[in-house]
């Protein structure tokens, strides 16, 4: 007899709580509440120049991902396949290759983590020699511009101290996301999350500065890596740690080697090039454009992370369907979720645009919101890198990795619009390249590979997912440039 699959609400709470999807959304919306209560804060006590030094702190903390060089997403890959019970950890291209027999293979899992610790330690050290140098020189002028230094110094040397903790913790996130517990792990980062959004308010209320805030950050950065590692001690019987300590494994890192340099290069040049462009334009830009700038990029950025929820949430999942050979199943589910990450960006985008700039001016921020274009255009260039993003996970699970190739011709493509752009259209240079370098390669040769790969048609496949969010957006963006135009005319 089957066992019923009728839909109960007594089951509902149960659902939410072990759903991937709906923890990884409550995961971001607790960090997105810093937007909502932490960030109106900054924007109303800080000043331009504050604000500019804070946003760069930030990005520079984000451009912790390239001494990472790809390990985390390529580790966390390996793991979900041999939790698929395959210890073929090289290439899924073709299905026939396929080993998994559905078991976890914890022999091949123990040797991976074990030579992910090794691997970790020794980016660690890596990581904060890079972030000192390039960090420090790019702090330089905005620090400069303000009238208490030392404070923005003493900022950085906490951010520098944290990430030789934080970096390292890396290795547990990639252990628990790759045996699929995706849930647990997010339920704990809304309780982090919303104990740096608690703890930062409080700083800033009482009267505290960029270092009170900037540590108050950090601090709970470092909870929550060693909140990473007592988990990873909780679940599936303490295997991390019992067969973790078997040393470098040199076949494994052969196996992963190829895969993770090429993933490393690829967050290089889109996350980490943007970042990088940040840093760059603070040098030349001025201070108000500079911080409006970065207001809005933090705002869009935050958006896009937010949509990643449905579909991320299930990277691990499709690795193992498409070790066990489900393909279909894996399309089904890269289908749903992409749907569903559409409309979280496009609504969340809308969302900003029409309210930021009204929100803004009533909590009497000293630096306004991006013009209607410059937000249109930076929404639009999103749109584009989660149209290919999604597609080059999807066939990322195949663990033949193009991240190299896309990332190196939409980083040369963004680079050359923009600084050939940028003395005539100034910041608007910036989404300019960017939707350059997506519209011209990064988005439809990641689709392509995906479409090869799993079969797909384009007009099937997208009329399902992408095409209604992005008539959605269209729309909006129409009315966002064209009406100011005709109500002035």
């Amino acid at each position: 007899m089957r066992p019923s699959t009728r839909f109960s609400f007594a089951d509902l709470p149960f659902k939410l709580w072990h759903s991937p999807t709906i923890t990884t959304w409550g995961s971001f919306a607790a960090r997105t509440l810093s937007l909502v209560a932490v960030f109106p804060l900054v924007l109303a006590r800080f000043s331009a120049e504050q604000v500019v030094v804070w946003s760069l702190l930030s990005s520079i903390i984000g451009l912790q991902m390239l001494a990472d060089l790809g390990f985390g997403s390529t580790f966390s890959r390996v793991i979900a396949y041999a939790m698929g019970g395959s210890n073929n950890l090289v290439d899924f291209r073709n299905p026939k290759r396929v080993h998994g027999g559905g078991k976890p293979d914890w022999e091949v899992i123990g040797r991976i983590c074990s030579t992910m610790g090794t691997v970790y330690g020794r980016l660690t050290v890596v990581s904060v020699i890079a972030l000192a140098s390039f960090g420090t020189w790019s702090l330089i002028k905005p620090i400069d511009a303000l009238p208490e230094r030392t404070e923005a110094w003493l900022a950085w040397a906490v951010v520098l101290a944290t990430t030789a903790i934080t970096f390292r913790g890396n290795a547990y996130s990639a252990y628990l996301q790759g045996i699929n517990q995706i849930a647990l792990l997010r339920r704990w980062e809304i309780a982090t999350s919303l104990g740096a959004v608690v703890t930062s308010t409080t700083v800033l209320f009482a009267g505290g500065g960029l270092l009170g805030l900037v540590a108050a950050n950090q601090i709970w950065l470092v909870i929550a890596t060693v909140r990473n590692r007592w988990l990873c001690g909780a679940v599936e019987q303490g295997r991390f740690f019992s067969q973790c300590g078997q040393g470098f494994d040199r076949p494994i890192f052969q196996a992963v080697w190829p895969s993770a340099w090429r993933s490393g290069v690829g967050i290089a040049l889109t996350s980490g090039l943007i970042q990088a462009s940040n840093l760059l334009y603070a040098q030349w830009g001025p201070v108000q454009q500079v911080a409006s700038y970065l207001i809005a990029l933090r705002l869009i950025q935050a958006v896009s992370q937010f949509s990643q929820a449905p579909f991320y949430s299930k990277t691990p999942l499709l690795a193992r369907l498409h070790s066990e050979g489900k393909l279909d199943e894996q399309v089904r589910v890269a289908r749903r979720g992409m749907l569903l990450s559409y409309w979280a960006y496009g609504l969340g985008f809308v969302t900003i645009g029409l309210g930021a700039a009204p929100l803004l001016a009533l909590i009497g921020s000293r630096t306004p919101f991006v013009d209607p274009l410059l937000w249109v255009l930076m929404g639009i260039a999103f749109f584009c890198e989660r149209y290919g993003a999604m597609h080059l996970q999807l066939y990322t699970t195949t663990n033949h990795i193009i991240w190299h190739i896309v990332t190196l011709v939409h980083g040369i493509i963004f680079a050359a619009v923009t600084v050939c752009a940028f003395g005539v259209l100034g910041v608007y240079a910036l989404p300019v390249g960017l939707l350059a370098g997506y519209l011209g390669f990064f988005s439809w040769y990641c689709a392509a590979h995906s479409y090869r790969a799993f079969r797909l048609r384009f007009w099937s496949f997208e009329k399902a997912t992408s095409l209604a969010p992005l008539a959605f957006i269209l729309v909006y963006c129409l009315g966002a440039v064209w009406l100011p135009v005709i109500h002035k005319s």
